[in-house]
């Protein structure tokens, strides 16, 4: 169904590019502005020469990707890749078989999952690949997988235009009550 993989480390002499075939992505790209549930955006890009010189992997499209050390893994962020991209060395990846496991169902059952728990107790936590790599996934056909996937999702698009919607009546709110407790609006 699919392999836990962590990243690569990258030295400075490499970090910096902004154009390249590969984003590189580390713990504070997970921030970036339009990285919600996919990484879209990364600080950091190499070449395929690069990649290579380092040994590092290229993670495929619809891996999901995750902090793997330090205090990061505790906030139990876990996002999709949209394009075959590299990893630094304090992030892992949960890269499945597609013919067996479908990337956003995968995606929601380790939302499920609270690495957190799952840290070794050292001065910096982190999480070992044997601890990964013994997560039970348990998967249903793939035709299930998409439709729980599918449910899910539409229910995550109805509680985003809901959001929207208590945000959107909020600043509302906020403008009309600085504007009727000043007086400058009267009811009466």
């Amino acid at each position: 169904m699919g392999q836990f993989r962590g990243g690569s480390g990258f030295p400075i002499k490499c970090q910096g590019e902004t154009t390249g075939r590969f984003p590189l992505f580390k713990v504070s790209d997970m921030n970036n502005d339009g990285n919600g549930t996919f990484m879209k955006t990364a600080n950091n890009y190499i070449g395929e020469d690069i990649r290579k010189q380092l040994g590092a992997t290229a993670f495929p499209a619809n891996s999901i990707v995750f902090a793997k050390v330090g205090a990061a893994v505790f906030l139990e962020r876990k996002k999709i890749l949209i394009r075959s991209s590299c990893l630094d060395n304090n992030m892992a990846a949960f890269v499945m078989d597609s013919n067996r496991a479908y990337f956003r169902f995968i995606h929601y059952v380790l939302l499920n999952i609270k690495l957190g728990a799952l840290v070794s107790t050292t001065a910096l936590p982190s999480l070992s690949g044997s601890v990964l790599s013994n997560i039970d996934l348990q998967l249903p056909s793939l035709t299930e997988q998409i439709a729980i996937a599918t449910l899910l999702s539409d229910m995550d698009t109805e509680i985003t235009a809901l959001e929207v919607r208590r945000d959107k009546t909020r600043d509302l709110k906020q403008g009309m009550m600085q504007e009727l407790l000043t007086g400058k609006i009267r009811l009466i």
